[in-house]
């Protein structure tokens, strides 16, 4: 969905400037160039990029012009979109190019860097109105469910990973380890334990939250494997787990140190539709075609010219079909 430079505009530019000065023929065609033997005249460059591109970049028109009417342009989207230009920014330096050049090459017609922001600004507020339809399709008991599957109270805790190394085959190696760690724990006084957890992690585990002392940001049961979460769930904040948990990862020791109550449904709402969202885009790739035709139909759109109104009626068959055949493909999955 990369923004290009509306080639419909520069179409009506060339038509609108053409009456500067340009030579006409007889019947009053006006010439924007000629060779020898044939003059090419304004509505036949006209016809001929709309013949090429002429749906394509009409619907880019209207899809801005929709995003427009159902997205604000906020300070944050103008922070987000900034943030894309600076990223863009730095990789161009990597190829001592600028910013706008390299843009240019990778697919964006932008001519100058206030440009490219305005592109920027224009994708994720398209976005933004794609993922806003998508959101207002779910279904109460789709957001149930999801809150009933994903959602528990939240345990803070530490962990210390041992990971099995390729010659330790049957990873005795590496559950010797973690029962020395669980050993020297056990030997440790209650109220210097996490200190010692802490310690001990920093030394052994080979996760990547070890410099933290194995500190990992608050998780309910749908953001960890099922064999972490069994573990930690049943422990009590300031208990750790006396026996190793094995998951696809290697060998465990979990650390409880506090935990919340499982938000309420209200409150987790907004949280859920996000998520849900998310997750049906990136499932089906034509949902975001189907949001923007639902949106473009709200919006009554109507092509007066045939033949941008007979390749936009071909675009929707061919989308149809595509859709039916991935539909066939994944059910004989």
């Amino acid at each position: 969905m990369k923004k290009k430079i509306l080639m419909l505009s520069c179409c009506l530019f060339v038509l609108l400037t053409t009456a500067c000065g340009n030579p006409k023929l007889k019947d009053g065609k006006e010439v924007v160039a000629s060779v020898k033997g044939k003059d090419i005249t304004a509505e036949e460059l006209y016809d001929q990029m709309k013949e090429n591109y002429g749906q394509s970049e009409l619907l880019n028109m209207i899809d801005n012009y929709i995003a427009d009417q159902e997205v604000e342009t906020t300070d944050e989207i103008k922070a987000e979109a900034q943030d894309e230009v600076d990223y863009w920014k730095a990789y161009a330096e990597a190829y001592s190019m600028d910013v706008v050049e390299f843009a240019q090459q990778n697919g964006l017609n932008v001519n100058s860097e206030d440009e490219f922001l305005e592109n920027r600004i224009s994708y994720i507020k398209l976005n933004k109105a794609i993922e806003n339809w998508v959101s207002a399709q779910l279904k109460e008991d789709e957001l149930k469910k999801y809150y009933d599957e994903n959602y528990s109270e939240k345990i803070t805790a530490r962990h210390i990973l041992i990971e099995i190394e390729d010659s330790d085959k049957d990873g005795s190696k590496a559950l010797a380890q973690a029962k020395d760690i669980i050993k020297e724990l056990k030997e440790t006084d209650k109220d210097k334990l996490e200190d010692k957890f802490i310690e001990l992690a920093k030394e052994w585990s080979d996760d990547g939250s070890y410099s933290e002392g194995g500190l990992l940001d608050p998780f309910m049961s749908s953001d960890v494997v099922k064999e972490f979460w069994d573990g930690a769930s049943k422990l009590k904040d300031g208990e750790f787990t006396t026996t190793p948990v094995k998951s696809t990862y290697g060998y465990h020791i979990i650390y409880r140190k506090s935990s919340e109550d499982k938000p309420t449904y209200e409150k987790s709402k907004d949280e859920i539709k996000e998520a849900l969202t998310a997750q049906k885009l990136d499932e089906d790739p034509y949902l975001q075609y189907d949001a923007m035709v639902a949106l473009r139909k709200k919006y009554k759109l109507s092509i007066k010219d045939s033949v941008i109104s007979k390749d936009y009626d071909e675009f929707l068959k061919q989308l149809e079909e595509a859709k039916s055949s991935n539909s066939n493909s994944n059910s004989n999955n």
